[in-house]
């Protein structure tokens, strides 16, 4: 299992989410290795030769062997915030180092996108405001980011866990995130 965590800090609700699956797959036994973006100080910004629509192809060693940690899994658990409706830059500039044309996908001799990757994700992401708010009016665009722009296009089937009103953590807010990443993992 490789779990993405991109949140500054170890705090507050994406630090409880982590930690309740730490949790979840120490007691069910199962192994994970975690990329903590922040810790890692990962930096997020694409270089020029690796701008591979301008025909530009290389990716960077560390990017490289993240590569193959992905390619060598099949279980995924990414854990950010939605700030602004979407992801952190650090999580969106590791998308576009990382899952990279000819790694993740191709575009077939008609044009059509083809995945080369596959297993299963889940994305558990907190959002300051009420659920209601982020569905309606921003039709869940962090999540959908991950789920379907990124993940589903690579060949990754992934569902979403959304806390919703993530702006102090209360002993409700952890009753909470302790049922979802339970729902999460199990339909790992």
């Amino acid at each position: 299992m490789l779990i993405v965590y991109a949140h500054p800090n170890k705090d507050g609700h994406c630090g409880q989410i982590l930690h309740e699956v730490i949790s979840g797959l120490n007691e069910k036994k199962v192994g994970y290795e975690l990329l903590d973006l922040y810790a890692m100080n990962y930096d997020p910004v694409l270089k020029p030769e690796e701008h591979y629509t301008s025909g530009q192809r290389e990716v960077s060693p560390e990017n490289q062997k993240i590569q193959e940690k992905i390619k060598n899994e099949n279980k995924f658990i990414f854990i950010y915030p939605t700030w602004w409706n979407g992801a952190p830059a650090i999580l969106k500039g590791f998308v576009d180092r990382v899952f990279t044309a000819r790694f993740a996908y191709y575009f077939d001799e008609k044009g059509r996108p083809k995945p080369l990757l596959s297993g299963k994700a889940v994305v558990i992401t907190s959002t300051g405001g009420p659920r209601i708010i982020s569905w309606l009016y921003y039709k869940d665009g962090s999540a959908k980011f991950m789920t379907r722009d990124v993940l589903g296009f690579c060949g990754i089937k992934a569902k979403a866990f959304i806390i919703d009103r993530a702006s102090q953590l209360t002993d409700r807010q952890k009753e909470k995130i302790f049922r979802k990443v339970k729902d999460a993992l199990n339909y790992l």
